[in-house]
This record gives structure tokens, sequence and C-alpha cells, in this order.
């Protein structure tokens, strides 16, 4: 571990924060942080989904060693969708747990209760704004409503309160929500006021702790997509019933993307049709690319575990999803993620004791340089 007790280490996680919203927007502290430190355009990992890059950056791995590659999966229990919402996937510490046994105490605020869930343990504080509780409430005032772009100033300043308040905090991880990305594109005037607005609420925490190590970065970026396909329903259709077509982005929050994304994992009931299967997605319009599950986990560094017998990525304007038809036209404003479309991510780090420009390319590497350097 490259830092010690007492040198504050603040990591802030963007969701959905992509090159294309770096470049367009007004945040001059961000700026600021840029010149006087490291900037790198990095990659998040495939699928392009909150939990596989949340917690590759809260492990400092991949998905092949924390062993989460997913928002749902198939409970092999009841052959039915869940959300993982929980630790019990978890296969390698985080780098809260790290922390601990070095000494050191971490907080963590997210606007997802399902964050906080998974990635509580080890925190001396671990904070929702989907779930806040009586406490929370008191001490850093009623969260705005989680599909709102307020609420990302409200864990930007609860994370600032919680560092006036709790000197001995040592780490700081903030996590925001997409939903304004979802709903804006980059250089929409409301997403400029948004970034714009957390740019702010992070000056005032740069001026407030100058020595501080801030690692900043995001775990997808957005497009927009105007096309969703239900892998399931066409290929019953073809002649090829399968258990599931799972999307790894489902979550409880289906406002921001309906429950559909730019990635599929498809689980098969006759495991010998696997090379037709994919002989016939491969020349589906719509299909980026089509992998067995052992390829895929070789390519993207995943879980072959947790990822169905089948892989299959996205077009830049095609979803897949589950519905009551096997395809449909989107509206025109209607933005997502998932595929390897949305993997171009920034990489900035400001005021490191240490050097760090070397072995950057994905966003975990920022948390995996400082807190697994081995």
């Amino acid at each position: 571990m490259l830092i010690s007790k007492g040198q504050k280490c603040i990591i802030l996680m963007i969701d959905a924060f992509g090159m294309d919203y770096y470049h367009a927007s007004d945040m001059p502290n961000l700026r600021r942080m840029v010149e006087g430190g490291l900037f790198k355009e990095g990659r998040a990992v495939f699928p392009t989904v909150t939990n596989a890059n949340n917690i590759s950056i809260a492990c400092g791995a991949f998905p092949d060693v924390h062993g989460v590659t997913t928002n749902c999966y198939l409970d092999p229990a009841c052959g039915q969708p869940r959300f993982l919402e929980d630790a019990s996937f978890l296969k390698s510490p985080t780098i809260f747990q790290r922390a601990s046994q070095a000494g050191m105490l971490s907080a963590l605020v997210t606007t997802k209760g399902k964050t906080a869930g998974i990635l509580g343990g080890g925190t001396a504080l671990s904070i929702s704004a989907q779930d806040a509780d009586a406490a929370a409430v008191a001490s850093y005032g009623p969260p705005p409503d989680v599909y709102s772009a307020a609420v990302n100033e409200w864990v930007m300043s609860t994370g600032l309160a919680i560092l006036d308040g709790r000197p001995d905090i040592d780490i700081l991880y903030l996590h925001t929500t997409d939903y304004a990305m979802h709903m804006w594109a980059p250089e929409d005037s409301r997403s400029l006021e948004h970034l714009h607005r957390l740019d702010g609420l992070l000056g005032l925490m740069a001026d407030a702790y100058p020595k501080a190590t801030f690692l900043i970065t995001a775990d997808h970026g957005m497009n927009f997509k105007n096309h969703c396909l239900d892998l399931a329903r066409i290929l019953g259709a073809e002649g090829f019933p399968i258990k599931a077509a799972i999307s790894p982005i489902a979550d409880r929050m289906i406002k921001h993307h309906g429950g559909h994304g730019g990635a599929s994992y498809i689980y098969l009931e006759d495991h010998t049709a696997a090379a037709e299967v994919l002989e016939f997605l491969q020349g589906m319009p719509g299909v980026d690319s089509a992998l067995s599950a052992e390829e895929a986990a070789q390519l993207y560094r995943l879980d072959a575990d947790r990822i169905g017998d089948l892989v299959i990525g996205a077009d830049m304007q095609t979803v897949f999803g589950s519905m009551d038809q096997e395809e449909k036209d989107l509206g025109a404003a209607y933005r997502n993620h998932g595929s390897r479309f949305e993997e171009a991510i920034p990489l900035i780090v400001w005021n490191a004791p240490f050097g760090m420009a070397d072995g950057l390319h994905h966003n975990f590497d920022l948390t995996r340089a400082v807190f697994c350097p081995n």
C-alpha cells in the first residue's frame, strides 16, 4: 500500500463520465487537477456496467479476480434472474478491507443502495442516498430523489462533511449515479450545469484538503441507442430455445435504461447447439460480437462461471433486453451503455506522493497502483 495513515486519499467515481463528457464539460477545478497532476485516457471493463467497473475500482482488479461481472445474474437455485446487491459474490478483498488491515479508516458515500450493500464491508462509515437512515439524514440532510442530478451534489457535499467532521477518515470513496448522463448528452446545458456544480464541490474539497491524494475516474461512458433486440425471443423463433438472456446492466433503477443494455449473457438449454447459435448471432444486424464464455473470459478478463454460456456484445446503436416483441425502435433521446463502445473514460490523479504514470490503462489501475501495488 502506497499511502499510510494520515495521508488522505479521495476517490471520486463519476458514473458515466465518459471522455465526451470530460471534453465538453466546464470544470475548472478538475482542469486544475489535470494541469497539476496526471491525466490519461483509460478504458472501462467490459461489460461497461456499474457493478463490474465500480467493484473493479474498489478492488483494484479485473472481474476474473473479484468475481463480479454483472448487475444481474441467473440464480441456479431457481432459474430466475436476480439482482446482485450484496457482498456474497466478492472473491477478493476491497480497498476498504485492505485499508482496515493497515490500520486506516475509510468511508463510502454512494447514491445507490446496492453499492453500499456490496462494498460497505470494511468501511468505518457507509452511506447510501437511496437508503439513507435517520442518522444520515440528520447529519447530512435529506437526499434528493435518486432519479435526479441533485443527488450527486448530495453525495459530494456529504463526502465533504465527513472529511470535516471525521478527521480520522483516511480514505473517502464517492460514487455518483448516471441518471443525468442517461438523460442528457454532453453538450446539453443541463449536463453542463450538473457537472459544473459537481466541479464546484470538488474545488471546495481540494481547497480544504490540499495535501490529499485525489483519484478520479468513471465506470463507463454513454451513447445514444436507437434499437433494442430481445435475443431470447429471436433465438426461440429460430428454433434455439434458451434458459435465459440476461442483460448485465439490469438493476432496480429501470427508469435509467428500462433493463436494456449493450451486452447479453446467454444461458443455453442445449450446449451442443452453441456453435450454431454463435454463428447465427454473429450474422445478426445489431450484434458487434458473439463469443463463447471461455473466449469472452479470456478476452475481457471475466469470471467464466458468471457470464452464462455465450457473451454477446451490441453495436454502438443497439441494446439487448426482455420485451413483448423481438425488436423495437427506441426514442431519439434514449441513451445507454454496456457495450465496448462506452469504454473510453478519464484517469486523473492529483497530488500523489508517488509515481503512477506507468501501468495505468483501466479505471481500476488507479486504485490498484495505490492499494495493491504487488
